[in-house]
């Protein structure tokens, strides 16, 4: 009987485990703990502030005084992946950031404690404000005399880095690839309607083979605005395929000596699961190379028409290896000046349902005036004046007065959905004269995804 009771015991305890633990489904416990008491009189904008270039700049409260400088902050890096490496990047507010700040320490496996959305506190007096290969962070004074600054210590990270009991879901800014810029350093942003370029399809995220970190190009659906994102070979998912479709990534802005570079937490941050964009058109003017510079553009199926009758035409331009539509105003004696670039006839019959895009980039020079326009039509047999038009809302370069600008301005992905199962044709119209402002059109694309 003694023994048929213990084996009963043992059997209600073993019981009392099994039902206490299913699956091996461990939840882990939450650390309940007070806010720190912590006077934040500090914060990021200023912290960049006190650096301007050279040599790191020592971050002090003041002669005259002993009291500690904190700042806060929001944790938008994870070193969980391995795609960060010895760096705590935080921003300044969980939406609508306005300045970041990347922690250069000695630290590993931070996401333990300082998880994505979590709030800290950062003790910032005897650090120095600089920068990595450009990129705005605090840390130890480098000895380099290039600005650069070395890592914190371990246990001086652990002293100065002090975890708030506030942990927030991130709104990241959305922006287009063309609008990223320095100010959005060390915050974190999202892309929509992008994918991996075309040249990266079979690609992993990096080498399987080595532990070199890898740069993949990311475009807009129009193909006219792109991006890299930087992969640790010492990521998990390095030996991951680049997803082929459409979406949205999330990411952290950096730079690398002037190149812009993005870096995911993990595979998450890429939703590519839409449909990929494909053209259904698309010119780059590269053709027009063997016409000659100069040359009226006559292109197959394209229109180029000057209404008042003058011989003054668009026509083909290169520069840099590039070719591309010039129009000008300037020299022609004529005024006014109409000339029109319209396209063939694009038939969208196959993208009835799918959201449909049209784009193209420009050039503008020696700019005394807005010339010009682009429209749509469904009518158009060859005579513009004629034609049904309507106006795109499209953005085209503007504000050079002197010289050529240095860069193509993406019109935007334009959205001419409404058009699916039409054919449709543009128009560049150029109305000059007493304007005389130079364009250069460039990579005319319909792309439906």
């Amino acid at each position: 009987m003694k023994i048929f009771r213990l084996f009963s015991i043992l059997f209600l305890l073993a019981a009392t485990v099994v039902s206490c633990v299913q699956g091996d489904d461990f939840d882990t416990p939450a650390i309940n703990f007070d806010e720190p008491d912590v006077n934040v009189n500090f914060d990021i904008a200023s912290l960049k502030s006190l650096y301007g270039g050279f040599d790191p700049v020592l971050i002090e409260a003041g002669a005259d005084s002993s009291t500690p400088l904190y700042i806060e902050g929001y944790v938008i890096s994870s070193d969980e992946t391995g795609n960060f490496y010895k760096t705590l990047v935080i921003q300044d507010k969980p939406e609508n950031p306005e300045h970041g700040i990347s922690i250069s320490t000695e630290a590993t496996d931070t996401y333990t404690f300082f998880e994505p959305g979590r709030k800290v506190y950062v003790r910032v007096d005897g650090l120095y404000s600089g920068e990595y290969a450009g990129l705005p962070t605090i840390g130890l004074q480098g000895d380099g005399g290039d600005g650069e600054v070395d890592r914190i210590s371990i246990d001086d990270f652990n002293e100065r880095v002090i975890r708030s009991s506030e942990v927030v879901d991130l709104v990241p800014n959305v922006m287009t690839i063309e609008q990223i810029g320095e100010d959005d350093l060390n915050t974190l942003v999202q892309l929509q309607d992008v994918q991996f370029a075309d040249t990266e399809i079979g690609n992993a995220y990096g080498d399987p083979n080595s532990t070199f970190s890898y740069n993949r190009t990311v475009t807009n659906c129009a193909g006219d605005a792109s991006t890299i994102i930087r992969n640790s070979g010492f990521s998990d998912f390095k030996n991951m395929p680049l997803p082929e479709g459409n979406g949205t990534l999330t990411a952290i802005v950096s730079t690398f000596n002037g190149t812009q570079q993005l870096f995911i937490r993990n595979t998450d941050d890429v939703m590519f699961d839409g449909a990929r964009c494909e053209a259904l058109f698309s010119e780059d003017f590269e053709s027009i190379a063997t016409t000659g510079n100069g040359a009226n553009i006559a292109l197959p199926g394209w229109t180029n028409v000057n209404v008042n009758g003058g011989s003054e035409l668009f026509e083909a331009r290169g520069f840099n290896n590039n070719q591309y539509a010039q129009v000008s105003a300037f020299g022609t004696g004529e005024n006014p000046f109409e000339a029109w670039l319209v396209t063939p006839g694009i038939d969208l019959g196959s993208a009835s349902g799918s959201t449909v895009s049209f784009s193209f980039s420009t050039i503008d020079a020696f700019n005394n005036g807005e010339a010009l326009k682009v429209f749509i039509s469904t009518d158009f047999s060859g005579d513009v004046e004629t034609a049904t038009w309507t106006e795109l809302d499209a953005t085209i370069a503007t504000g050079t007065s002197s010289g050529y600008a240095s860069s193509f301005t993406p019109s935007g992905s334009i959205d001419i959905s409404s058009y699916a199962g039409e054919t449709v044709f543009f128009g560049f119209q150029y109305l000059g004269g007493t304007i005389t402002t130079t364009y250069q059109i460039d990579n005319v694309k319909v792309n439906v995804n």
